[in-house]
């Protein structure tokens, strides 16, 4: 077999397993149902447990606008965001918006505990302490922010860090969609 060949028989075989690994990510792991852009995804069942000592479920939160946000202490980025989640919580205080710490990645609990107090919280929080909010929502990367449509469906996910102005465009939006159908 010649070079040229065996060049063009690489790039094929590597063009396949690129277009094998997108559509193995893309199955919905449910249904084994492709999952496309316009098909919207219903958010797992889930239970919260807050700061206070209190819990909460998908159940309690449904019928309203809800926004997740997925952070650690130790994330530079998670940092970044805290004054404009700070931000869009005092503008919209119609609208839910609780910190999910991913408590199975601290150091410690006590350590988001205090990260949550210097740093002057003024929405809840609930400790992934056994990960399973993390599992749920497939979070492999921080911060993550989650926002879930009235009807329990994902509106939008963002990775990385959020800013107040992409959560009111979002929202806006979401809620725009929402009351049209």
């Amino acid at each position: 077999m010649s070079v040229q060949r065996l060049k063009a028989a690489g790039w094929t075989f590597a063009v396949m397993c690129c277009a094998g690994l997108f559509l193995l990510i893309s199955i919905d792991p449910e249904t084994s149902e492709p999952v496309m852009k316009e098909q919207r995804i219903l958010a797992p069942d889930f239970t919260l447990q807050m700061q206070d000592g209190s819990t909460l479920s998908k159940e309690d939160l449904s019928g309203e606008p809800l926004i997740l946000n997925f952070w650690t202490s130790w994330c530079p980025p998670c940092i970044e965001e805290i004054p404009e989640l700070k931000s869009f919580v005092k503008a919209h205080p119609d609208i839910t918006l609780i910190g999910v710490n991913l408590t199975k990645e601290e150091f410690k609990k006590e350590s988001a505990e205090q990260f949550i107090e210097d740093h002057d919280f003024n929405f809840p929080v609930a400790f992934d302490e056994e990960g399973a909010m993390q599992e749920a929502f497939r979070i492999f990367t921080i911060p993550v922010t989650v926002i879930i449509a009235p009807d329990g469906y994902v509106g939008e996910t963002f990775f990385g860090p959020v800013t107040a102005t992409k959560l009111e465009g979002a929202m806006n939006q979401l809620l725009s969609e929402n009351n049209a159908s």
